[in-house]
C-alpha cells in the first residue's frame, strides 16, 4: 500500500512538472467526453423517448378473452398465472353488467366489472377499498351517469344495487377501465367466471414465453374459445428500433474513442520522448520496468479523470440545453469510464518505450 501511495503522489508530480503535455491530455479526454455526449447522447435520449413511447403502446401486455363467453375461465388462474416467472402483475375481470345511476333518469349506461386478483399501481384508487356491495367509478363512467361527484347508488339491470364509494383512475394498458366502474367478487356468486385476464411482464423478450405458458395454466372448460392477445409484435418492432439506434451509437462511440486514444498516445509519446534523461535517471536508481509503466499510466490516468470530469459537465450541459433534459447518469459515468481507460491504453505502449531503453544509452554524455 505504501508503495502504492508513493507511485500516486509521484504521477502527480510528474504531471505538475509538465503542465503543457498534462493539459493537452486532459483536454483531448475532456474533448472526447463532451463529443461523445453532445453526439451519442443526444441519440440515446432519443432512443429512450422513442422506446418509451412504444412501451406505452403495451410491449409488455398479455390479454386472455373469453370469446364467446363459453370459455368457463375461474379466477383461480389468476393466481395461478401470477406465480409464472416474468409476471409482474396480472388482474382479472368478470363479465360486463350495465348499470345506471338511481335517481337520474337521463344518465347513460356504465359497465360494472368485478375484479379478481389485486389491483396494480396502473389503477390509483387513492387508498379507497372495495367490499361487496361498493364500486369504484371511473372518470369517464361518472360523466356517462350523470354523476356530480364520486358517491351515490347505481342500480343494474336485474335490479341490484351499489354503493359509489370512491372514484378510481386507470392509465394504460389499463386505461380501458376509465370507461367503467369495478366492484369486489360476489361472495354468494355460484361458481363464478373471467371474461378478461390482463397480464403485465417484467421485459418485452417475455412476452412470447409468458403467453405460451398461459394456455395450461388457464384449466378453461372450453380452450378454444380462449383468444391470447399479445404485444409481441410490438416486442419485435422495440428490439428492431433499440438495436438499430444502439449500432449506431456504438459506432460513433468507438469511432470518437479511437480517435482520442490515438491523440493520448502520442501526446505521451512525445513527453516520453522529451523526458527520456529523467527515465534513465530512475532506472539508473533502482527504479524497474514495471515501475516506470505504472508511473507513466497512473499519471495519465490522474490527468484523464480530471479531463473527464470536466467534459462530462461540459457534454451534460449541452445536452441539457438541446433536448431540455439531462443525460442518462448511466451512459454519462459510461462515457466517463471509457474515456479514463481509453487513456490509461494509451499510455501503456509509450511507457513501455521509455522502459525498455537502456538507462546507459540514455544517459551517456556525447
Amino acid at each position: 500500500m505504501r508503495r502504492l501511495v508513493g507511485l500516486m503522489v509521484e504521477a502527480i508530480r510528474m504531471g505538475a512538472a509538465r503542465p503543457v503535455s498534462s493539459t493537452v491530455t486532459g483536454l483531448i479526454v475532456a474533448g472526447v467526453c463532451a463529443v461523445i455526449l453532445s453526439t451519442t447522447g443526444q441519440s440515446v435520449q432519443a432512443e429512450r423517448q422513442v422506446l418509451g413511447r412504444i412501451d406505452e403502446a403495451g410491449t409488455r401486455s398479455v390479454i386472455v378473452t373469453d370469446t364467446n363467453g363459453s370459455a368457463g375461465i375461474r379466477p383461480g388462474a389468476v393466481d395461478r398465472i401470477s406465480r409464472l416467472s416474468g409476471v409482474e402483475w396480472v388482474v382479472g375481470f368478470g363479465p360486463a353488467t350495465d348499470v345506471h345511476a338511481a335517481g337520474i333518469p337521463g344518465g347513460k349506461p356504465a359497465a360494472v366489472r368485478a375484479v379478481y386478483g389485486t389491483l396494480p399501481p396502473e389503477v390509483d384508487t387513492s387508498g379507497r377499498d372495495m367490499t361487496a356491495g361498493t364500486v369504484l367509478v371511473g372518470p369517464d363512467a361518472q360523466a356517462s351517469l350523470g354523476l356530480a361527484v364520486s358517491a351515490g347508488g347505481v342500480v343494474a339491470k336485474d335490479g341490484t344495487d351499489y354503493a359509489v364509494v370512491g372514484r378510481f383512475d386507470a392509465v394504460d394498458p389499463l386505461g380501458f377501465l376509465n370507461r367503467s366502474l369495478i366492484a369486489a367478487p360476489n361472495p354468494d356468486a355460484v361458481d363464478p367466471v373471467l371474461r378478461t385476464i390482463h397480464i403485465l411482464v417484467d421485459r418485452p423478450e417475455d412476452v412470447a414465453p409468458v403467453a405460451d405458458a398461459i394456455y395450461g395454466l388457464l384449466d378453461a372448460e372450453d380452450p378454444t374459445s380462449v383468444g391470447i392477445q399479445t404485444s409481441e409484435t410490438l416486442a419485435e418492432i422495440r428490439k428492431a428500433v433499440q438495436g438499430e439506434l444502439g449500432r449506431y451509437s456504438r459506432r460513433l462511440v468507438t469511432v470518437i474513442l479511437a480517435v482520442g486514444l490515438v491523440l493520448v498516445g502520442l501526446n505521451i509519446y512525445g513527453t516520453v520522448s522529451t523526458a527520456r534523461r529523467d527515465f534513465g535517471r530512475r532506472r539508473a536508481l533502482g527504479a524497474s520496468r514495471a515501475d516506470i509503466i505504472g508511473l507513466v499510466t497512473t499519471q495519465t490516468v490522474a490527468v484523464a479523470a480530471i479531463g473527464a470530469a470536466a467534459g462530462t459537465a461540459i457534454g451534460g450541459a449541452i445536452i441539457w440545453r438541446l433536448t431540455g433534459t439531462p443525460p442518462d447518469t448511466a451512459f454519462t459515468a459510461a462515457v466517463a469510464t471509457l474515456s479514463i481507460l481509453a487513456a490509461a491504453i494509451a499510455a501503456i505502449p509509450p511507457a513501455m518505450v521509455a522502459a525498455w531503453r537502456d538507462p546507459v544509452s540514455v544517459l551517456r554524455v556525447p
